[in-house]
């Protein structure tokens, strides 16, 4: 799980343009990052890109609204 959450920093760090030390488990992507629906979907692409989990489906995004949910999902996704 910390390797996930380090990859998903170095991901967010990019596309966000902050510090990797700022992000956090509880680092919200609307309230903390300010993204909107094109930062998600392009954040999304690149979680499917490096984690190489094939495409995933829109019902899957509905809870991912923290660092946290999104490693928490990834590692799920990993373990199947």
């Amino acid at each position: 799980m910390q390797d996930i959450f380090e990859r998903m920093q170095r991901i967010i760090s990019e596309q966000f343009s902050v510090d990797e030390d700022e992000i956090t488990m509880d680092t919200s992507f609307e309230e903390d990052l300010g993204a909107d629906s094109v930062d998600l979907v392009e954040l999304v692409m690149s979680m499917e890109e490096a984690f190489d989990i094939g495409e995933v489906q829109e019902d899957e995004l509905s809870g991912l609204s923290t660092v946290g949910d999104c490693v928490n999902f990834l590692t799920s996704k990993l373990d199947d």
